[in-house]
């Protein structure tokens, strides 16, 4: 989005935000995954690629009041999703007490 840039102030984490759109974007393989570097796993992530490749997006739950954590995320990449996150982005802001674009925090 235009609106975004390195060191842009609080409630934007950087390359890190746009590595997230950059999966959604990558067309050629028929899944892609992002993980935090936080994020562990446990086991194989075969079920959740192939999962994925079928249309599904999958996500671990969200954390203390998130809806979604997009820690973890595995989905068939899509133009489309790419595009919508852009547009969503476009313009909007991060408040604590609102959340995105003060859209609130629901359904946490």
């Amino acid at each position: 989005p235009s609106d975004w840039w390195p060191g842009k102030g609080p409630g934007w984490c950087g390359p890190q935000d746009l590595v997230r759109l950059h999966v959604l974007g990558m067309t050629e393989y028929d899944a892609a995954a992002f993980y935090d570097q936080d994020v562990e796993f446990q086991g194989d992530v075969t079920d959740a690629l192939l999962c994925a490749s079928t249309g599904k997006f999958i996500s671990a739950s969200g954390g203390v009041g998130e809806p979604l954590n997009v820690g973890f995320f595995a989905v068939r990449p899509d133009d489309r999703f790419l595009k919508a996150a852009i547009q969503f982005a476009e313009g909007i802001t991060f408040n604590r007490e609102t959340g995105w674009g003060q859209a609130g925090f629901l359904p946490s």
